[in-house]
C-alpha cells in the first residue's frame, strides 16, 4: 500500500531561500571556507545584558512553564504601553497578544481574516515569507511588481488598479522595507489607507523594522492614519532591534475580535510563547523605547554609508542609500546583462568561487537585484567588498 503524500497546498510552498543560503553558508564553513554571510537579516550585535539576564533569572526562579495562550497579562499590557510609548498606537491590554516571533504573528494575522480564495495584494521587492504565508491559510497573492525608480514605494494608483482588477481583500505592507531598506511617508501612508478604507481591505503591516531608520526618514504606521486602526493588523517586536532572533518572541496587535480569534488558532498550533522569552521581552518593553536603538543605529549607518561608496564605485552596480532596516538592495540589472547570467546565478557563483553569501533578488520579487545585509560586523563587511569586487572585474 502507498503512503500518504503531501497535500497539494504544501506544493505552493518553496524554502526560505535565505534560510537555504545560510545554511549554504554554514556547511561551507564547517568544511573550513572563510566564508563572509551578508545573506541572513540578523544582526551581529548581541541581546541586550539585562534583556538576557531576565530570561536567565526566570529559569532560575521556576518561572518556564505554560502560560494563557496569547501571553502572560503582565506582558500583553507591557507590549500595549511599549507600543504607545514608541509608537503612539493606543491599543488595549486584550488588543495585543504575544506571539513566538514576527513570521508566527504573520501567519496568525493571515489564518484569522483571509477567506478561501481572497486575494492578497503583495507589493515587490516582499519579504519572501509573505505569498507563501498567504497561499498556507487559503488565499491567493497578487504580486505588483517593483517600482525602483519610485524608491520601492508604490503610487496608490497603481495599487488601487490591482484592487479593482483582482478584488482584492487585503493589503500587505512593510515598511521599513525587508530587502530594499524603504520607507513610506506619511502622505504615501495615508493614501493607501483610504483606498483601503474605500474598498474594504484589511491590512497586515509587518512593522519589525520600525526603530531602525536613517536621515531623518518618518516612521508612519497604517494604524495610526484615519481609517487606517479598524482594518490594521499590527506585526512588531524586538526581533530585530534588539537582537531577540532566536528568543522567538513578537507582538501582533489589532482589534479585540481579531486578537481573540488569533488568540484560539494560537492555542492549537502553538499552545503558548516561550515563557522564558516572554520575560525577556517584557523587560524590553519597560527601557526607553530608543535607547538601545539609538546606540546601534551610530554603527549600522556607518556601514550602510560605506556599501553604498563601494557598491556605487563598482560598474554594473548601483546603490540607492536605504532609509530603514539594514539591507542594501543592489541593482544589478546592468551586471547581468553584461554577464548574461540571471541574479541566482550571480548569488551563486558569489558563493561557491568567492565564498560571499547573499540573497538574489528574485527571492524577493525583484529580478537581476543582489540583497546585501550590512547586519554584519565592519570587517566582514570590508571583507565582502573586496570579494564583490573581484568578481565584478573578473
Amino acid at each position: 500500500m502507498a503512503a500518504p503524500v503531501p497535500s497539494s497546498r504544501t506544493r505552493l510552498i518553496e524554502e526560505s531561500v535565505t534560510l537555504s543560503i545560510a545554511a549554504r553558508a554554514l556547511a561551507l564553513k564547517k568544511a573550513g571556507r572563510d566564508v563572509v554571510s551578508l545573506g541572513a537579516g540578523e544582526p551581529d550585535f548581541p541581546t541586550p545584558a539585562n534583556i538576557a539576564e531576565a530570561g536567565i533569572k526566570a529559569i532560575r526562579e521556576g518561572r518556564y512553564r505554560y502560560t494563557a495562550t496569547s501571553g502572560t497579562p503582565e506582558l500583553r499590557a507591557a507590549g500595549s504601553a511599549w507600543l504607545k510609548a514608541a509608537f503612539g498606537l493606543c491599543y488595549g491590554t486584550d488588543e495585543v497578544m504575544c506571539t513566538a516571533g514576527a513570521k508566527p504573528a504573520l501567519h496568525m494575522a493571515m489564518s484569522t481574516i483571509i477567506e478561501a480564495g481572497d486575494r492578497v495584494i503583495v507589493l515587490a521587492p516582499y519579504w519572501v515569507s509573505y505569498p507563501a504565508l498567504v497561499h498556507m491559510a487559503g488565499g491567493v497573492p497578487v504580486i505588483i511588481e517593483a517600482v525602483p525608480d519610485q524608491g520601492f514605494v508604490h503610487d496608490a494608483a497603481a495599487i488601487e488598479r490591482a484592487v479593482v482588477t483582482h478584488n482584492a481583500k487585503g493589503i500587505i505592507l512593510n515598511y521599513p522595507n525587508n530587502p530594499s531598506g524603504a520607507v513610506a511617508t506619511r502622505a504615501q501612508i495615508e493614501a493607501i489607507v483610504r483606498i483601503a478604507a474605500a474598498h474594504d481591505l484589511w491590512i497586515v503591516s509587518d512593522e519589525i523594522y520600525a526603530m531602525l531608520r536613517y536621515d531623518g526618514a518618518e516612521y508612519v504606521s497604517a494604524a495610526a492614519v484615519p481609517f487606517g486602526k479598524e482594518r490594521t493588523l499590527v506585526v512588531t517586536g524586538f526581533t530585530k532591534s534588539h537582537t531577540l532572533t532566536g528568543w522567538r518572541i513578537g507582538f501582533l496587535a489589532g482589534s479585540k475580535a481579531v486578537i481573540e480569534a488569533a488568540g484560539r488558532i494560537q492555542s492549537q498550533v502553538l499552545g503558548n510563547p516561550c515563557t522564558i522569552s516572554q520575560e525577556a521581552a517584557r523587560t524590553a518593553c519597560a527601557e526607553a523605547p530608543f535607547d538601545e536603538v539609538a546606540r546601534r543605529l551610530v554603527d549600522l549607518d556607518q556601514r550602510r554609508q560605506f556599501l553604498v561608496q563601494e557598491i556605487n564605485q563598482l560598474p554594473g552596480l548601483k546603490l540607492t542609500p536605504p532609509r530603514g532596516a539594514f539591507y542594501a538592495l543592489v541593482d544589478a540589472r546592468q551586471l547581468c546583462a553584461k554577464r548574461q547570467q540571471s541574479d541566482l546565478q550571480i548569488a551563486e557563483l558569489l558563493l561557491d568561487e568567492h565564498h560571499l553569501a547573499t540573497v538574489p533578488g528574485s527571492a524577493f520579487g525583484i529580478p537581476n537585484f543582489i540583497r546585501l545585509s550590512y547586519a554584519a560586523a565592519m570587517p566582514d563587511l570590508k571583507k565582502a567588498m573586496t570579494r564583490l569586487a573581484a568578481f565584478v572585474r573578473s
